[in-house]
């Protein structure tokens, strides 16, 4: 062969006996067939294979099974990120004329999602007090095909109680979806309670250190087809190193999320009696409203998110910003690292100051992701910034 040929065709294949402990990236867009009887028969989904890129790889296939294994789901979609999992959800299971009932105080982001890109589809959304069943069944209409909360809601804890609404939703063929980002399957586990689909943004816990963007659909096969169809056409699938962080990370989340909550459980416990903080919110205090529904559908860890008010409001925050240390603000969460963000000016920035009073999003309010440092370097440096 000449030099050009070598270049091209040479170093691809190396024969061993072995196979690596850790899976390899599998970092190509296609793959070679041998012939069109095998071709045929993993297109067709007769024969495990891959075909192309934005179909999915091996490394999509092995993050799948093993998030779907953690959820006690029966398949799995991986997408471009939380968002592109929403779209890859919105886009497959919606159509023009639908009606969804959601949780008023959803992410900003799929808040917005599903009152502009939705409207613009036809799909229309009510959004409600997802806290009080009552309210949430008394929106459903004879065109409604889902209702869509979420796990811990962001940044104020809050919970819907899924058993109860579940049994109702299923007798009328209503998907409930839980967006589960800020719980963790380490935490909490939707399925188990009744819900029909979960989703994550795999950038957080899951993946769990700041270096992934990516999402992920969880649910019955049929409706992972659908989903998976959608985010083939729309293009928000992950890419395939993304695919290979975010399964690293997966291995490790039960111990991370054990110690990140431990020390959010203590470090809220701190909190709660300090004279500069007018409310904590976390659901593994006795204090919270919800201990008992916490309890019932969290039984393990309670999580690694807090908010707070601080006395003072905006004024308190910046005073917080410059005097803390150790806690870098961020507007994400889950990092192995503590990092806090301001609501009102990062994930619920486009609502109305009217909007934001209602659902409880005070000039004052904060939220912390816990990391994996030592608790009491983390109560020293929250007693600095509150000084």
């Amino acid at each position: 062969m000449d030099f050009e040929t070598r270049a091209a065709r040479g170093g691809r294949d190396v024969p061993s006996a072995s196979r690596p402990l850790t899976p390899p990236i599998y970092q190509t867009n296609v793959y070679v067939f041998e012939d069109m009887d095998t071709v045929e028969s993993v297109w067709e989904g007769k024969t495990s294979g891959f075909v192309y890129g934005r179909y999915g790889t091996a490394n999509h296939a092995m993050l799948e099974d093993l998030v779907a294994g953690l959820e006690g789901a029966e398949a799995a979609v991986a997408c471009a990120s939380g968002m592109g999992a929403t779209t890859a959800l919105l886009l497959g299971l919606f159509t023009a004329g639908d009606h969804i009932v959601s949780a008023r105080d959803l992410y900003g982001s799929t808040t917005a999602f599903l009152d502009d890109e939705g409207r613009r589809l036809g799909i229309d959304t009510v959004f409600v007090d997802a806290t009080d069943p009552a309210l949430l069944l008394g929106a459903l209409r004879p065109n409604t095909r889902a209702v869509f909360v979420e796990s811990l809601s962001n940044p104020l804890l809050r919970m819907v109680d899924l058993e109860t609404v579940a049994a109702p939703l299923a007798a009328r063929g209503i998907d409930l979806i839980v967006d589960s980002s800020l719980a963790s399957p380490a935490v909490m586990r939707p399925l188990e309670h009744g819900a029909t689909i979960v989703m994550h943004s795999l950038t957080k816990f899951i993946s769990g250190h700041g270096d992934v963007t990516g999402g992920i659909v969880l649910g019955s096969k049929a409706t992972m087809d659908r989903v998976r169809a959608a985010m083939i056409r729309s293009g928000t699938n992950l890419g395939p190193f993304d695919a290979w962080l975010a399964t690293r990370g997966a291995r490790t989340l039960s111990v991370r999320v054990e110690r990140q909550s431990a020390n959010a459980l203590a470090l809220a416990r701190f909190l709660e009696a300090h004279p500069a903080v007018e409310r904590v919110y976390y659901p593994g205090l006795d204090s919270h409203p919800q201990r008992a529904l916490a309890k019932r559908q969290m039984p393990g860890p309670s999580g690694a998110i807090l908010s707070l008010d601080l006395r003072g409001g905006a004024l308190a925050v910046e005073r917080f910003m410059k005097r803390s240390r150790l806690m870098e603000f961020a507007p994400s969460f889950a990092d192995v690292a503590t990092t806090w963000t301001y609501p009102a000016r990062t994930s619920h920035r486009r609502l109305s100051d009217e909007t934001k009073r209602e659902i409880g999003i005070g000039p004052g309010l904060i939220r912390v992701s816990v990391g994996l440092e030592k608790v009491e370097d983390l109560i020293g440096d929250m007693k600095e910034a509150l000084a």
